[in-house]
């Protein structure tokens, strides 16, 4: 059921096919037999003990004044660093954090619940976002509250990224859609690792607020679906400007993301973006030809371009940030948690070692170390730096010199969520078929049409993804 479109599920509860209950116990009973038994994905954290309820009152408003849009009955679940207030914890996978209930809900979820989303649940990510520890290498997926997400195609294969869980439940058909967030990659790099499409919005698109951060200058979240064109519909209902979110002061006042879709990349300049330091394979190099030909045939014209790195060190910068960021947000919910700082976050976990530190906590003790206060010398130089180097000698400096719309690669780089720009995705290769791949456009800040365009371009003609197989 979930293998179909949002348009086409919307259009199913237009004519009564199934209802927003029927869809909702739908997705309750593959988390049941997929979830948390049979593969044992373990994709979701908690449900929502009133998403039936919720159901049953779109379905009345449904039949009495008609669909709010096209997210109208559908579940969705959202990643468990975003806040929901109710009777689900939020808890960014950390058992620290385990008492934690929401004093009200993030403005992403205000939105999806404005739009006529259910709040089916929250996925399983990698703790904090995957800041916890590196040293000993944590896997991506895991956390000390919820245990390890798997990946629905292979259990060997790494789920990937800080939000394996929101990618996992939509590879898996759990849900129609979901949300992520990433800083460095998190939404990205679980999308071609369990075959979704996601969209990395421009930082200040969707608001933050509400959201367990780690860099106010790189978070944002994000949709994850099984198409670019699931994605555009769903960040039509999620993005705007938001006074908790200074951010989102400069998103400009239209966007028309859906109506992006079909727009054609006839005209189109793409620049098919290479790394110095980061040569393709061979599979990379056959998927990277066939989607230059694919966009060719469309009438775009495919400019090859090159930076120096693909992978930036931005570490000591988020070290900053992170500190400042949880401390900052700590306050803010103060009497809701137990915790109040850092301090009572890295106390805790040595406190429940066996429980909390499996893999240790080296990232969290290196930002305990900074001030929180982002005033080093060191680091406003770095950050500076880095922003200099993603885009005005990186995307924006390709950009104008090749006259181009935007830039497509087959390699996960630092560049876009550094520089805070977008980054849309979709699957090239599914893990059924061998190594998992995708293809990524990104392009200057508000771009966000321009990447769906080329984007929907080219999955349409690519049909990579196939839905994993259950025994």
């Amino acid at each position: 059921m979930f293998e179909a479109s949002i348009s086409e599920l919307a259009e199913g509860l237009r004519t009564g096919r199934w209802t927003s209950r029927s869809l909702t116990e739908e997705a309750l009973r593959r988390i049941a037999e997929i979830d948390q038994s049979g593969p044992g994905l373990n994709a979701i954290a908690e449900v929502n003990p009133d998403a039936l309820w919720i159901a049953d009152a779109l379905d009345r408003e449904l039949q009495e004044t008609g669909p709010r849009g096209p997210l109208h009955g559908l579940p969705v679940v959202v990643k468990d660093n975003i806040s929901t207030a109710g009777k689900m914890h939020t808890t960014a996978g950390s058992v620290a954090l385990a008492d934690f209930y929401a004093p009200q809900d993030a403005e992403v979820v205000r939105r999806l619940k404005q739009a006529g989303a259910v709040i089916l649940g929250k996925a399983c990510l990698s703790e904090f976002a995957y800041w916890v520890a590196r040293k000993r290498k944590m896997p991506s997926g895991f956390s000390s509250r919820s245990g390890q997400v798997v990946n629905p195609y292979d259990p060997q294969l790494d789920p990937s990224g800080s939000s394996s869980g929101s990618a996992v439940a939509v590879a898996a058909q759990l849900v129609p859609f979901s949300i992520g967030t990433e800083t460095n990659g998190s939404l990205v790099s679980p999308a071609r690792n369990n075959a979704v499409a996601t969209i990395k919005p421009t930082v200040g698109l969707i608001s933050r607020s509400g959201i367990i951060p780690i860099s106010s200058m790189q978070d944002t979240a994000g949709p994850m679906g099984k198409t670019i064109a699931d994605c555009a519909v769903v960040l039509d209902a999620l993005w705007g400007k938001d006074e908790l979110d200074p951010a989102t002061l400069a998103c400009p006042d239209h966007f028309d993301f859906a109506g992006a879709l079909n727009r054609g990349v006839a005209g189109f300049r793409i620049g098919v973006l290479t790394f110095d330091d980061a040569p393709q394979d061979e599979l990379e190099n056959t998927i990277l030809e066939q989607a230059r030909q694919i966009l060719i045939q469309q009438g775009a014209a495919l400019v090859p371009v090159s930076l120096p790195q693909g992978r930036l060190n931005n570490l000591p910068v988020l070290e900053h940030e992170f500190k400042n960021g949880i401390n900052a947000w700590l306050g803010s919910v103060r009497g809701c948690t137990a915790m109040r700082t850092l301090d009572d976050i890295l106390a805790y976990n040595r406190r429940h070692a066996q429980t909390c530190l499996r893999y240790g906590q080296d990232l969290l003790e290196s930002s305990n170390r900074t001030s929180g206060t982002l005033r080093e010398a060191d680091y406003l130089r770095q950050r500076l730096a880095l922003t200099r180097q993603t885009r005005t000698e990186g995307i924006d400096r390709l950009l104008k010199e090749y006259q181009l719309d935007c830039l497509m690669t087959v390699k996960i780089t630092g560049y876009a969520p550094i520089a805070g720009y977008p980054c849309a995705a979709v699957c090239a290769q599914s893990p059924d078929q061998g190594t998992p791949c995708s293809v990524l456009f990104l392009s200057t800040a508000w771009s966000e049409e321009t990447l769906i365009t080329a984007a929907h371009a080219l999955e349409t003609k690519l049909c990579a993804r196939h839905a994993p197989i259950f025994q």
